[in-house]
């Protein structure tokens, strides 16, 4: 992306969402031009950070195209994980590419092997007995990715994205940008879904252009060529929001998934969760439903430090 273009786009962020506009601005990451390094100076903590809290429950948080965790700093969404007295292994993943992390750091085409390989080193190195993958948006796309081949034991994903050329489909965008009422109405919901939508498509054909339009993986595919079966998942989305609505609908068929609407005209419900304390509240329940399933079918006793997280 040249200068002109994100300054324009950085401009109109700060205008119609202002507080992910901070968000990002703290994270260090409100700059969309391409951030391509050396493989041979690769930095691992750009894309990965890893707590290991000694606990047999460890959360992995992948970051969506907004490089926010849940719409929050990471700092903040770790909070949220903390409420209650819980103390899960946290491992934070974030995609600085904007490319559905299909793109390695150094550019090449090999991003969905590389961050595979560094969830799987961080997880080996935790030794937990539970794993469950959080994600927003792309972040939630990819964690139904990477469940294939890591083990990933359960998913809660917050309007998930994909197939990303659904969701940025013509339709989506059209309707995005005709939706006059909630410009009126509402203008930094439109604003951010008329980002997500256009964006998504700048990003599928990113994508496309990396992998070659008939190497996209086929995510849902993916998530079920899981073998025995694929990880327990629940996907929450805005319910009065087009594109998330139509792409959760699309799921909601398959046994192992539970998709669950909520009443939200925006891409972004969890910072309303956030400052209503629902979002870490949800967490909890899922992560203790997921834990209560993965028991009773695994035939493990109730373990006294993975209980002990959920106190």
């Amino acid at each position: 992306m040249n200068a002109i273009l994100n300054a324009l786009l950085k401009l109109l962020i700060r205008i119609f969402v202002p507080r992910y506009a901070r968000d990002l601005e703290h994270e260090g990451q409100f700059d969309f031009r391409k951030k391509i390094v050396d493989r041979r100076d690769i930095d691992p903590s750009v894309y990965i950070n890893v707590e290991d809290n000694g606990s047999d429950v460890t959360v992995i948080s992948f970051a969506g195209m907004g490089l926010l965790y849940a719409g929050m700093p990471r700092f903040e969404f770790r909070r949220t994980l903390r409420e209650g007295g819980r103390s899960y292994n946290l491992i934070f993943v974030r995609d600085v590419h904007r490319a559905f992390y299909c793109m390695a750091p150094d550019g090449s085409p090999s991003g969905l092997k590389f961050f595979e390989g560094i969830v799987r080193d961080a997880l080996s190195q935790l030794h937990s007995k539970y794993n469950v993958a959080i994600g927003t948006s792309g972040g939630a796309s990819i964690a139904f990715y990477l469940s294939r081949d890591l083990p990933l034991h359960q998913i809660i994903g917050f309007n998930a994205t994909f197939p990303l050329d659904v969701y940025s489909s013509r339709a989506n965008r059209r309707a995005a940008l005709l939706d006059f009422r909630k410009l009126i109405t509402a203008p930094g919901p439109y604003i951010e879904i008329l980002l997500i939508t256009f964006g998504g498509r700048l990003v599928y054909n990113r994508m496309c252009r990396l992998l070659g339009e008939q190497n996209v993986p086929d995510i849902t595919k993916c998530y079920l060529s899981k073998r025995p079966r694929p990880a327990r998942a629940t996907i929450f989305y805005s319910a009065g929001c087009r594109p998330d609505a139509e792409q959760a609908l699309l799921l909601k068929d398959i046994p192992t998934v539970t998709i669950k609407p909520v009443d939200c005209n925006r891409h972004n419900f969890m910072a309303d969760w956030k400052r209503s304390g629902r979002l870490g509240q949800a967490i909890k329940e899922e992560i203790e439903a997921g834990l209560a399933a993965w028991r009773q079918e695994s035939g493990n006793p109730q373990d006294e430090d993975v209980t002990s997280v959920l106190k």
